[in-house]
């Protein structure tokens, strides 16, 4: 039988992380003849954040480093499945969707979950962030000439060998634009499925500019650095 991986990277998501796992579609995907295993990588929670992932049945990996980034380079090198979905723990995606995305992977490389493509609820992301993400998207198409139209998503679904392949360099919530960069690079392709984006409990961890000024910074230097 094939295996999931549900990877979730958390910092302080005590309110939402029990509902994110909860929400995986275990015996969906057992029908479908996957088997799952959930996996948390915390970065340094000072909350029940991690309790509660335990108590719900998932595996615990600790990241003493700062960064979303990290956290998904430490999942990568740590965790052997046939594929991975890899999802935000505030329960703003559709983890119900995992069972659908796997089934994606049977043909593609890479899935994605698309906000832009899909349906936003009210709340779930501000006009500026809205409008952010759309240009960065655009960046992102224009630099690297492959379609992408969510290239900040925080649900993607990988095959083993194209986690495999993937040098990332990304220490924060730029992890996503190295993870595309990375997808061109190996020449990799990428369905998209559109999702409904939910608002989260608490405040965003995320400075709207600041961080869409990193992301856009960091394309533009992914897209012209020299081959590792």
């Amino acid at each position: 039988m094939e295996t999931v991986a549900v990877i979730i990277p958390t910092l302080n998501e005590e309110r939402s992380i029990g509902t994110v796992i909860d929400g995986v579609p275990v015996a969906d995907l057992l029908q479908s003849g996957f088997e799952t295993a959930v996996y948390v990588i915390d970065g340094q929670s000072t909350d029940n954040t991690r309790e509660i992932a335990v108590e719900k049945g998932a595996q615990l990996i600790l990241e003493e480093r700062q960064g979303k980034g990290q956290a998904i380079q430490t999942a990568f090198k740590s965790i052997t499945a046939d594929y991975s979905i890899m999802i935000d723990g505030d329960d703003t995606y559709p983890i119900e969707l995992a069972t659908e995305m796997t089934r994606l992977l049977q043909t593609h490389d890479v899935v994605i979950g698309s906000r832009l493509k899909g349906t936003i609820e009210p709340g779930a992301m501000t006009r500026l962030n809205v409008v952010g993400n759309t240009l960065l998207s655009l960046l992102a198409r224009v630099l690297f000439g492959v379609h992408i139209s969510d290239v900040c998503t925080g649900f993607w679904g990988y095959r083993s060998d194209a986690v495999g392949g993937m040098e990332l360099a990304a220490r924060g919530f730029e992890i996503e634009a190295d993870m595309f960069a990375e997808c061109v690079r190996n020449g990799l392709s990428i369905a998209e499925i559109p999702i409904t984006y939910r608002a989260r409990a608490d405040q965003p961890k995320l400075s709207s500019l600041r961080d869409g000024i990193k992301i856009a910074f960091f394309l533009c230097k992914r897209r012209f650095e020299r081959s590792r």
